[in-house]
């Protein structure tokens, strides 16, 4: 007990170390008690592993760290208790893992499912109570007062509970149920994705051997303050990477965000198993921090296996130097002090048609406009931009326009002054990167400009800007204002009626009520499960719901860049009741999320010769033939 309160403390500080010793300590009892509600040993293993992430995030609330058995077995039943609300649960995993372990043929396969059927049935016969308590004894061997202490009950009551069950079944019996949940543990890697600090200097160098790119790796204090984590043992680290949290603007709510700069084993494969390794950490390491969404800038051969799916579009808006500085206007740009840099901020997150994310090298100052001494809005200028030659990117002069009051003069002041950069840079034209639904590039149009808008770089060997929810709940929550405000900004504005969107088994219920949202985590009676890039392009404002509604056949997710992990789901159609189709069309609307493309990408963009893949000389040819068969289910749509 007294090295438990000692690991509870420091894992209340954010000693994740400290939390691994717990979790090793707990797996099986969690892993147990799971299975003897469910009845699912693959799914008792999920529920043990969202009940560690929920207690991580819940950690701080525990007032008594010697009351952690009790209080982690409720959070293990709770969890129980949503998946039973979310799905039907089955048998069917263990069934082909006894076939898979045993072979043999279908007289075989069949004798083993009657005797799988016969021990399962013993088990769920018995009362809860003794169900627990005989498998939480069994499973790994615990003391009856380890289990004791996890029930918060007496050892002789445990004892007891362990007496009747086997009294309830026959010798024979108990002795198949006994042998069935020792020979089911828990994978050997279970506590191993461990998301720590490093912690010696192996640990760096092995880091430093599986990052591409080596960050700050001169000292694990340096690294350390870089961001890094490695993922295992200490001295036996088989993944790494850089956690950097950030915000993102979802139409006009700032979500915090998880924005890895660089992964183990990036681009070493199609993906490369320590890539993965690493990114599953990561998302590991964001779901216990709260944090509902990762954004990346990276290639979809790579990233498109963790779930990341491009969601922005790319926008182009050009005006001839000689009538950008031809133009008058009565605001003036100059340096933002520190207060008004954090305001531009500020701005750019609530301003739903900012630019959203950006693959820009330069290094751009916040500057304030003012009329007749008001802030009227705000830009960021790089003077001088030398990649912009390098790369042959025109665009690179002025970023983040945001107008606090949708004022006109701010615009002309903004075009006005990148023209003035623009031309001393020896160009004949300006380039902004800007949404058509923007003041600048609306002003820049009525001046005589272009326009090109590309959508998300299809090319998977390129990269691209993407987003994966990582916790759909979660963000949805984060979300609500934004919801209800676009129901009371709609003609429907007493709307009723609902539905939930399913996306694998998160599931997120929208019940409206004389013009209400109220948010649920049960199904609805219109439940509809989506593909994972089509609920994260709705989420982001790519798709608007009316054009999720008129697609038509949607391909299911691709794990595996090839075949649907759902044959039934891949191909259906998104259908609706009249009424729940007006809801959903309101609380999606299109918002055309924005980015600035990386160099590689940018001839793609305003179409002349490109690249086909991210650092084209380093790939085999070989690599390039694995690419090019990867068949993502958004391409085209």
């Amino acid at each position: 007990m007294k090295d438990l309160v000692t690991h509870i403390e420091a894992a209340q500080k954010g000693d994740l170390v400290a939390y691994e010793a717990i979790v090793r300590e707990f797996q099986d009892l969690a892993y147990g008690c799971a299975f003897a509600v469910l009845g699912d040993f693959h799914l008792a293993q999920d529920v043990a592993q969202e009940a560690f992430i929920e207690a991580y995030r819940k950690l701080s609330d525990l007032r008594e760290p010697g009351a952690f058995p009790g209080w982690f077995r409720r959070i293990v039943l709770s969890q129980c208790s949503q998946l039973t609300r979310k799905k039907r649960l089955s048998d069917v995993p263990l069934d082909q893992a006894m076939a898979v372990m045993s072979g043999g043929g279908p007289d075989r396969e069949l004798e083993r499912k009657e005797t799988k059927d016969k021990v399962m049935d013993a088990i769920q016969s018995l009362p809860e109570s003794q169900r627990i308590a005989t498998t939480l004894y069994y499973i790994n061997g615990y003391s009856q007062a380890e289990v004791a202490e996890f029930l918060e009950v007496s050892v002789s009551a445990v004892k007891k509970r362990i007496h009747d069950s086997r009294r309830r079944l026959k010798e024979r019996m108990f002795e198949m149920v006994d042998e069935t949940l020792k020979n089911r543990p828990l994978p050997v890697g279970f506590a191993d994705m461990v998301i720590r600090s490093a912690a010696s200097d192996e640990d760096l160098n092995r880091a430093a051997k599986l990052l591409s790119v080596h960050g700050p790796l001169r000292s694990i204090e340096s690294a350390e303050e870089g961001g890094l984590y490695v993922v295992g043992e200490e001295g036996q680290v088989d993944g790494a990477g850089y956690f950097k949290e950030t915000l993102i603007g979802i139409g006009a709510t700032a979500v915090k965000a998880v924005r890895p700069s660089e992964m183990g084993g990036e681009s070493r494969g199609v993906p490369d198993p320590v890539f993965v390794k690493s990114f599953e950490a990561c998302f590991q390491l964001a779901k216990r921090k709260g944090i509902p969404v990762a954004v990346v800038h990276g290639s979809q051969y790579d990233h498109g296996f963790c779930g990341f799916v491009p969601c922005f579009y790319y926008p182009v808006v050009t005006l001839a130097c000689e009538t950008a500085t031809a133009i008058r206007s009565r605001a003036n740009i100059s340096k933002a002090t520190s207060a008004q840099a954090k305001a531009a901020r500020n701005a750019r997150m609530a301003d739903p048609y900012a630019v959203k994310m950006s693959a820009f090298i330069g290094h751009y100052t916040s500057h304030v406009i003012k009329r007749d001494s008001r802030v009227v809005g705000y830009v960021g200028l790089d003077h001088k931009f030398d990649p912009a030659k390098h790369f042959g990117m025109p665009f690179g002069h002025a970023d983040d326009m945001i107008p606090t009051r949708g004022d006109r003069d701010m615009a002309l002041s903004v075009i006005r002054y990148t023209g003035e950069l623009s031309r001393e840079a020896g160009q004949e034209e300006i380039w902004l990167m800007q949404s058509h639904m923007t003041q600048v590039a609306q002003t820049m149009l009525s001046l005589g400009g272009k326009y090109l808008l590309r959508p998300s770089c299809d090319l998977v060997g390129l990269d691209a800007e993407m987003v994966a929810i990582l916790d759909l709940a979660l963000l949805t929550r984060k979300l609500r204002k934004d919801f209800q405000a676009r129901l009371s900004d709609s003609l429907a504005k007493d709307a009723e009626g609902s539905f939930s969107i399913q996306m694998g088994d998160q599931i997120v219920g929208f019940v409206v009520e004389s013009g209400r949202l109220k948010l649920e985590s049960t199904p609805q009676k219109v439940n509809r499960v989506l593909p994972r890039w089509v609920v994260t392009r709705l989420y982001m404002g790519y798709y608007s719901g009316e054009e999720v509604l008129s697609m038509g056949p949607l391909p299911y997710d691709r794990s595996d860049g090839q075949r649907a992990d759902d044959q039934q789901l891949d191909g259906t159609t998104l259908t609706l009741p009249k009424s729940v189709a007006t809801l959903f069309a309101i609380l999606f609307p299109k918002m055309w999320p924005c980015s600035t493309p990386d160099p590689d990408v940018w001839p793609w963009v305003i179409g002349e010769q490109h690249p086909g893949y991210q650092h084209e000389e380093g790939k085999t040819a070989d690599m390039k033939a694995r690419i090019d068969d990867l068949r993502f289910p958004w391409i085209g749509y």
